[in-house]
Protein backbone atom coordinates (compact mmCIF):
# COMPACT_ATOMS: atom_id res chain seq x y z
CA UNK A 1 0.00 0.00 0.00
CA UNK A 2 3.04 2.36 0.75
CA UNK A 3 4.91 1.12 -2.20
CA UNK A 4 7.60 -0.38 0.19
CA UNK A 5 9.62 -3.51 0.09
CA UNK A 6 10.43 -5.71 3.34
CA UNK A 7 14.23 -5.40 3.67
CA UNK A 8 14.56 -6.86 7.18
CA UNK A 9 12.36 -9.16 9.18
CA UNK A 10 13.74 -11.53 12.66
CA UNK A 11 13.10 -11.78 16.12
CA UNK A 12 10.07 -14.14 16.88
CA UNK A 13 11.72 -14.97 20.13
CA UNK A 14 11.65 -10.94 21.63
CA UNK A 15 9.66 -9.36 19.49
CA UNK A 16 9.44 -9.27 16.12
CA UNK A 17 11.04 -6.47 14.09
CA UNK A 18 10.00 -5.68 10.40
CA UNK A 19 11.86 -3.20 8.12
CA UNK A 20 10.04 -1.66 5.28
CA UNK A 21 11.76 0.98 2.82
CA UNK A 22 11.89 2.58 -0.34
CA UNK A 23 13.57 5.72 -2.07
CA UNK A 24 13.51 8.07 0.87
CA UNK A 25 11.27 6.13 3.62
CA UNK A 26 12.07 3.24 5.64
CA UNK A 27 9.54 2.52 8.34
CA UNK A 28 11.06 -0.02 11.16
CA UNK A 29 8.06 -1.86 13.06
CA UNK A 30 8.27 -3.47 16.24
CA UNK A 31 6.43 -6.23 18.27
CA UNK A 32 6.77 -5.64 22.10
CA UNK A 33 5.48 -9.09 23.34
CA UNK A 34 4.89 -7.20 27.23
CA UNK A 35 2.30 -5.24 25.43
CA UNK A 36 0.82 -8.16 24.19
CA UNK A 37 -2.97 -8.35 24.65
CA UNK A 38 -3.35 -4.39 24.95
CA UNK A 39 -5.50 -2.10 22.62
CA UNK A 40 -4.16 0.63 20.88
CA UNK A 41 -4.70 3.87 22.52
CA UNK A 42 -4.19 7.25 20.24
CA UNK A 43 -2.89 9.14 23.81
CA UNK A 44 -0.57 6.60 25.81
CA UNK A 45 2.75 6.91 25.41
CA UNK A 46 4.25 4.78 22.97
CA UNK A 47 7.18 6.01 20.45
CA UNK A 48 10.35 3.78 20.38
CA UNK A 49 12.37 6.42 18.25
CA UNK A 50 12.24 8.86 15.19
CA UNK A 51 15.17 8.09 12.78
CA UNK A 52 16.34 10.54 9.84
CA UNK A 53 18.52 9.47 6.84
CA UNK A 54 21.35 11.79 6.40
CA UNK A 55 22.77 11.79 2.91
CA UNK A 56 26.62 10.32 3.48
CA UNK A 57 28.65 9.50 6.25
CA UNK A 58 30.42 13.05 6.03
CA UNK A 59 27.35 14.50 6.52
CA UNK A 60 26.66 11.44 9.94
CA UNK A 61 29.84 12.75 11.16
CA UNK A 62 29.40 16.44 11.11
CA UNK A 63 26.14 16.09 13.27
CA UNK A 64 28.00 14.32 15.60
CA UNK A 65 30.85 16.77 16.00
CA UNK A 66 28.18 19.34 16.14
CA UNK A 67 26.43 17.71 18.88
CA UNK A 68 29.10 16.96 21.19
CA UNK A 69 30.16 20.39 20.49
CA UNK A 70 26.61 21.55 21.63
CA UNK A 71 26.93 19.65 25.23
CA UNK A 72 24.20 16.67 23.52
CA UNK A 73 24.95 13.22 24.82
CA UNK A 74 25.06 11.17 22.09
CA UNK A 75 26.25 7.67 20.85
CA UNK A 76 29.52 7.01 19.02
CA UNK A 77 29.12 6.34 14.86
CA UNK A 78 27.68 2.48 14.94
CA UNK A 79 27.58 0.43 12.21
CA UNK A 80 24.90 -2.14 11.79
CA UNK A 81 24.13 -4.56 8.66
CA UNK A 82 21.96 -1.36 8.04
CA UNK A 83 24.35 1.15 7.71
CA UNK A 84 25.84 3.76 10.43
CA UNK A 85 23.91 5.49 13.01
CA UNK A 86 23.93 7.77 15.82
CA UNK A 87 21.58 7.96 18.30
CA UNK A 88 20.84 11.14 21.23
CA UNK A 89 17.49 11.68 22.92
CA UNK A 90 15.85 15.27 22.56
CA UNK A 91 15.10 16.82 25.96
CA UNK A 92 11.40 14.87 26.48
CA UNK A 93 13.85 11.90 26.65
CA UNK A 94 12.36 10.65 22.89
CA UNK A 95 15.06 8.48 21.07
CA UNK A 96 16.21 10.29 17.76
CA UNK A 97 18.46 8.33 14.97
CA UNK A 98 20.63 9.61 12.69
CA UNK A 99 21.50 7.14 10.32
CA UNK A 100 23.11 6.96 6.66
CA UNK A 101 21.81 3.63 4.72
CA UNK A 102 24.68 0.76 3.46
CA UNK A 103 24.75 0.45 -0.27
CA UNK A 104 22.37 -2.37 -1.71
Amino acid sequence: MLGTETVFSAGADTGRLVIVARPGVMIALRDHPEGAGESFDPVHVGLDHLAFQVPSQAELESWHRSLEAQGVTCSTIEASPFGLHLNLKDPDKIAIELFVSQPS
